[in-house]
């Protein structure tokens, strides 16, 4: 994946993983629903949280 939709979508995996987390689901959840690895989701979650802390209104 290279190029600026493959840096959106990757920021978008980012978010709903956070999301997921929000919810209350497993790390081991998160990954399998997002389709990634469990090694790969906390720094998504991590990535995800920082992205939606920016667009959250105060």
């Amino acid at each position: 994946m290279s190029g600026y939709g493959a840096h959106l979508r990757g920021q978008h995996l980012a978010k709903r993983c956070a999301k997921l987390r929000r919810e209350g689901l497993s790390l081991s959840e998160v990954a399998r629903i997002a389709g990634v690895t469990k090694e790969q989701v906390s720094t998504k979650i991590q990535l995800g949280e920082r992205l939606l802390s920016l667009t959250e209104p105060a």
